[in-house]
């Protein structure tokens, strides 16, 4: 039994740094809590697409919950929020009163919030619906029904946040749940 223990450790400390090395090389490690240079980019045409900071974020087209056609270019010229969350997520209605206070803040200054819902997760477009009304939410809510876009943004935890600046480049991303306080410093920090 100690021997299959040992065994045990030894494989998942190397699965561990297998893992680690791979997500490094791919880039995925280095997107959580990235701070970087809050200044307006003069090259953004020459900037690649993807997911780390410093990239132009990729495009998406959604349907919101009203039925209204969401497509995060159409928002380029202002500072942009896209929030992944689900209804079920603690961290997620803890922060929602936040990002409703901080839009109706800024949203005057050209700040958006598109707030992705991950549709597949939900028990049902109901719960949603209940949601928003609950939180009396007033920002775009678009519905990823098929999960195309929480896949293609890599992500794999709720709520993940991409603050994305009036070019369309990522700025910053955050994994988890968001204090006011750090909400409100990566909105002031976009150009």
């Amino acid at each position: 039994m100690k021997k299959f223990l040992i065994i045990t450790a030894v494989i998942l400390a190397v699965l561990f740094i297998v893992d680690k090395t791979v997500l490094q090389n791919e880039g995925m490690v280095n997107r959580v809590g990235l701070t970087g240079k809050y200044k307006k980019m003069d090259n953004v045409a020459d900037l690649p697409v993807g997911l780390a900071e410093g990239n132009v974020a990729p495009d998406f087209s959604l349907v919101d919950l009203n039925g209204n056609p969401i497509k995060l270019s159409d928002y380029r010229g202002k500072k942009v929020l896209v929030n992944f969350w689900a209804t079920w997520c603690p961290p997620c209605k803890a922060e929602m009163p936040y990002m409703q206070e901080l839009y109706e803040k800024y949203h005057e200054d050209g700040f958006e919030i598109l707030a992705v819902n991950s549709t597949v997760t939900e028990k049902s477009r109901d719960n949603v619906v209940d949601f928003v009304a609950e939180y009396e939410l007033t920002f775009p809510i678009p519905m990823d029904e098929k999960n195309r876009v929480s896949s293609d943004y890599e992500i794999m935890a709720f709520p993940t946040s991409f603050f994305i600046d009036s070019d369309g480049v990522i700025r910053s991303i955050t994994v988890g749940g968001m204090t006011k306080e750090h909400l409100e410093g990566e909105i002031k920090k976009l150009p």
